[in-house]
């Protein structure tokens, strides 16, 4: 007899236990086209600092909590083995090369707290010659009224 009730019990205390469902927020173009201007802008900052081997502006893209994942190494937790990381990628960066970030789309929580961005990067010199390129997704969490990447990851178009 106990046996028949169990099924029945686990089916109940589910239904009992369910949520309401989230309700989505839909964005308004304008809202949308505001919030794909704030992130381009700090991808800008961003591609700024690194062509220039800023390593402390760089690290002002990242919240202290953030984890970055490359394609050819292990995740780096925190901003110091993500600073490690970058002073070592500082070092084989080609000389007059200078990457861009171009914001693709972008996918805003409905409160504007997180925002999700999937982005192409381009490395090329002055001349034109392309060094590489690939694409990425960060994952912007607004903290202190300034929206922070504290997940992101990258990967080249073609691997050499």
């Amino acid at each position: 007899m106990k046996l028949k009730t169990l099924p029945f019990l686990a089916l109940a205390f589910g239904v009992a236990n369910c949520e309401k469902p989230v309700e989505r927020v839909t964005l308004d173009a304008n809202e949308l086209t505001e919030i794909k201007l704030e992130i381009q802008a700090i991808e800008d900052r961003y591609a700024k600092a690194v062509n220039s081997k800023n390593i402390d502006s760089i690290m002002e893209y990242y919240a202290d909590d953030a984890v970055s994942f490359d394609s050819n190494s292990k995740p780096l937790h925190g901003k110091d083995e993500i600073r490690e990381s970058m002073q070592d990628l500082s070092k084989g960066f080609p000389k007059r090369a200078g990457i861009k970030y171009t914001v693709m789309e972008v996918f805003p929580s409905g409160d504007g707290t997180q925002v999700v961005e999937i982005g192409h990067y381009r490395i090329s010199d002055p001349k034109g010659i392309n060094y590489g390129t690939g694409n990425y997704f960060s994952v912007f969490e607004k903290r202190n009224g300034k929206y922070v990447c504290i997940r992101d990851i990258q990967t080249p178009d073609d691997a050499k």
